[in-house]
């Protein structure tokens, strides 16, 4: 595999854990309906990244996007928390 093949590889297991965690953030939050597709989501995306693991060498690299990926999406949460705070709170 040529090394911008891994690296793309790693983005996008990365991006899949990320997706995971913020799915576990919502989980208990959804109604029956929606909570067996909300199942099928979970269980696609940790299959999906232990078949795409296998073509991995190095964790660490693996980790450090992850982690990367992980502080970008606090941020802009964190931005976005912030924006409708202040919404709100002009509209008072």
């Amino acid at each position: 595999m040529k090394k911008e093949d891994e690296i793309e590889l790693y983005l996008l297991i990365a991006t899949f854990r990320c997706f995971s965690e913020q799915l576990y953030q919502l989980k208990g939050s959804h109604s029956q309906g929606v909570k067996m597709w909300f199942n099928r989501l979970v269980k696609t995306s940790r299959k999906y990244e232990s078949m795409v693991e296998k073509w991995t060498s190095d964790d660490k690299r693996l980790d450090a996007i992850y982690d990367e990926l992980m502080d970008v999406m606090v941020t802009v949460k964190q931005t976005v928390i912030n924006e409708v705070e202040e919404k709100e709170g002009s509209t008072d």
